[in-house]
């Protein structure tokens, strides 16, 4: 199956035990193999939102309802919310500067 990107735009992300995450809002794409790497997940509550950036090789599933991806997302994104305010960004979870 092939998607459009205005099918995947606001997709539904899901854990493998339901949890919601949150929707696809972007993608990372690697110029030099032409392969996706990451999908840009918005996460978090209106005042507090996130991006989460969520390997291909975490996802197990994509349609057009949802994509599921595996319950370790879970875990990183409950890590990363335990953080201190002064510690660093990470790759897996960075406060959203992105503008819609």
């Amino acid at each position: 199956m092939r998607m459009a990107w205005n099918q995947l735009k606001n997709l539904s992300v899901v854990t493998q035990s339901g949890t919601l995450l949150g929707q696809v809002v972007g993608f990372i794409f690697d110029p030099e193999s032409h392969a996706l790497v990451q999908y840009e997940v918005r996460h978090g509550s209106p005042l507090a939102r996130k991006i989460l950036l969520v390997a291909t090789s975490q996802v197990i599933g994509i349609t057009v309802e949802r994509m599921t991806v595996e319950d370790s997302v879970t875990s990183v994104t409950n890590a990363e919310s335990q953080r201190s305010p002064a510690a660093e960004p990470t790759l897996t979870s960075l406060a959203s500067v992105r503008k819609d």
